[in-house]
């Protein structure tokens, strides 16, 4: 009976040595949301599994999660150029890093990154790059909430009316690989590329008005399935100010979407 105990005892330790945990897709859960909730990288999760499209995931599907491993810390006082941040820094580019990924395992955002590293909007990570990290939440909006017939998809920097063909919605600047979330519940009638407005998707609510929001860079959605008020549809560009196109469309006319139903 000892022996039995002490086998399962080293079965369970090899299985978190090892990485071998895994999760079962749950219905509105993504590659994001359970990297980020196991503190691991999107492309390393992707990678042990071998998802090349994050938007096919399945609920029920099983997923190995990868081994947790801590980066290394290193005085940058000697280093040189726009990466070298005066002082101590809290973490080393390694192979398959980005800014975008290091800012979502640290409960932060591109921007803040850049800002506090003092980079420009287009900086290019490279290994070795040596990064001061924010305070976790720097520059996370809080959970999306409905309540205010103002609020918007994405995190605002500016925002102006669509103009020319697309008249009739508003065009909102935004942050580099900002998710994008669904205002109302409805079923997605469309998800994928549209002519030269990169990736849009179209929600449909019960009340029969279209939601459209176009300019993501990839989705993490497809047709027919069901979304609530904050669902993450996809994900803006990892541009310096990539833009999203939203719009409303009531039976074929386009509304103003601060007006239009967040529920």
């Amino acid at each position: 009976m000892q022996r039995f105990i002490l086998f399962i005892i080293c079965l369970s330790i090899s299985a978190m040595v090892f990485g071998d945990d895994i999760h079962t897709v749950k219905k509105g859960e993504t590659i994001y949301s359970i990297a980020l909730s196991y503190g691991v990288g999107t492309d390393a999760l992707m990678k042990l599994n071998g998802i090349t499209d994050p938007s096919k995931l399945k609920a029920d599907q099983k997923l190995k999660i990868p081994q947790k491993v801590d980066a290394p810390k290193a005085d940058v006082s000697q280093g040189s150029g726009p990466a070298a941040v005066q002082g101590k820094a809290d973490y080393v580019a390694v192979k398959n890093d980005t800014l975008f990924s290091i800012a979502r395992r640290n409960d932060t955002t591109v921007s803040e990154l850049l800002k506090l590293n003092e980079l420009p909007n287009n900086y290019i990570l490279k290994i070795g790059d040596r990064l001061k990290i924010p305070p976790r939440g720097a520059g996370v909006k809080p959970p999306f909430s409905p309540k205010s017939a103002l609020e918007w998809p994405v995190t605002v920097k500016s925002i102006s009316k669509s103009t020319g063909k697309i008249a009739g919605g508003v065009v909102i600047t935004s942050y580099a690989a900002e998710i994008v979330r669904s205002v109302t519940k409805g079923v997605v009638q469309s998800a994928g590329p549209y002519l030269n407005y990169r990736k849009v998707v179209i929600v449909k609510n019960e009340s029969g008005l279209l939601y459209i929001y176009g300019g993501c860079d990839w989705l993490s959605v497809k047709q027919g399935d069901r979304v609530g008020v904050g669902t993450e549809l996809g994900r803006l560009s990892t541009d310096g100010s990539p833009q999203l196109l939203f719009m409303v469309d009531k039976n074929g006319v386009y509304i103003d979407p601060a007006q239009a139903p967040r529920d």
